[in-house]
């Protein structure tokens, strides 16, 4: 009877142990080049309460509560109605990067974490990068991959699209 409340431990442990070698450290990244006015872009990017306008196929309404860092926004997906919670970690006018995490998502994903910034490349041009890591199951995987990659390179086609016009 003594071994009881060890054994219970062990085995808490153990599943533990089990569930967090399942889930697999996973990076998406995607980028485009750019050659419109920056500000015009990054005011976009960086206007939390813009979302469903940039991505209607994706988001169908966005909430803020706060501004800048430790903000809350809160997105519903247009496919299922869900939301998603994301905070603010990072926004910086000067350095143009924004980066956030996920508190709260439908997604089979955890630890989620994106930055999206604008790096100078030459002249007038840039780049828009947007990277996210998370972790996801192996069964998960694929289609975590994909519906990151989804959302990140219609977030970046609809903002060249409204603002690149070459």
């Amino acid at each position: 009877m003594k071994n009881i409340p060890i054994l219970i431990f062990f085995f808490i442990a153990a599943c533990t142990t089990g569930n967090a070698q399942n889930l697999k450290k996973i990076k998406v990244s995607n980028s485009i080049e750019m050659s419109a006015q920056r500000n015009e872009v990054w005011t976009t990017i960086s206007n939390l309460g813009n979302l469903d306008k940039v991505v209607p196929e994706i988001i169908s309404q966005t909430k803020t509560f706060g501004n800048g860092k430790g903000a809350i926004v809160n997105l519903t997906l247009k496919a299922n109605g869900k939301t998603v919670v994301e905070k603010v970690r990072k926004l910086s006018n000067k350095k143009y990067i924004f980066v956030y995490k996920m508190l709260e998502t439908p997604l089979p994903i955890q630890n989620y974490k994106a930055t999206i910034k604008i790096i100078s490349t030459s002249g007038t041009k840039y780049t828009v990068k947007f990277d996210a890591v998370f972790k996801a199951s192996i069964g998960d995987k694929e289609s975590m991959i994909t519906t990151i990659d989804n959302f990140q390179k219609t977030l970046l086609s609809n903002i060249k699209k409204t603002y690149d016009h070459e």
